[in-house]
């Protein structure tokens, strides 16, 4: 860190570089499962000194159908960036991680049997070591989870944690949410248990914890 309170001139330059994707290429991280609503051939079709005209198109194409063609992110202080620019696969891990911190208090109920691999089978080993270990921390669970069943669980695990990271990322406004949901595998968001405050603040908790090294390199949300 610089005398003046600045990150180091190297961090300024990827961060910028990562911004410059976010507003104007969206196509290099589109989840695979949004292909079909962006009508192109894969890029992998093309040879390999094409790929960038090609990206420069596509993403074109997606941000005319998103009303952000002419509405990039101005402004790199915003806390939601910190979720926003994360790659596609540490971005669906936030969000099921926001799931389970929402339902840990239904997840920690489960001590063996079925219910423990209908868990791990849903979510993985790592979510229900999150629930035990991480979110008693960040969230006490929503109220009623402990009502669901295994299968209840899982479902709800996985739909309000993209909610609750939409939510968060509500902040920002739909120049920041909308490119960052073409991240996310397709699909509706539902509805937060959460307003867009206590979104943000849980879903940089999460981060803070998960991704500890990519949350110290946005010194706005310290």
């Amino acid at each position: 860190m610089s005398p003046q309170g600045r990150p180091p001139i190297e961090a300024a330059a990827v961060f910028g570089a990562r911004l410059v994707e976010f507003n104007l290429l969206p196509s290099r991280t589109l989840h695979p499962s949004r292909d079909a609503d962006y009508d192109a051939a894969p890029a992998g079709a093309f040879p390999a000194p094409l790929q960038a005209a090609w990206h420069r198109q596509r993403s074109a194409q997606i941000l005319r159908r998103l009303d952000l063609h002419e509405r990039p992110v101005h402004d790199a202080s915003r806390p939601e960036l910190a979720l926003a620019l994360l790659p596609p696969d540490p971005l669906a891990r936030c969000a099921l991680w926001l799931g389970v911190a929402l339902c840990g208090a239904r997840l920690r109920r489960a001590i063996a049997g079925a219910e423990v691999r209908r868990f791990i089978d849903g979510l993985g080993d790592a979510a229900l070591a999150f629930a035990r270990q991480s979110a008693p921390g960040l969230h006490p669970g929503i109220a009623g989870c402990e009502a669901f069943s295994a299968d209840e669980t899982v479902e709800a695990v996985r739909r309000l944690g993209r909610a609750t990271l939409m939510q968060a990322l509500h902040g920002g406004g739909p120049e920041v949410a909308l490119r960052a949901e073409l991240k996310l595998s397709a699909g509706p968001a539902g509805d937060a248990p959460l307003p867009a405050a206590a979104s943000l603040a849980l879903a940089l908790g999460v981060l803070k914890l998960t991704e500890p090294t990519w949350h110290s390199s946005f010194p706005a949300i310290h």
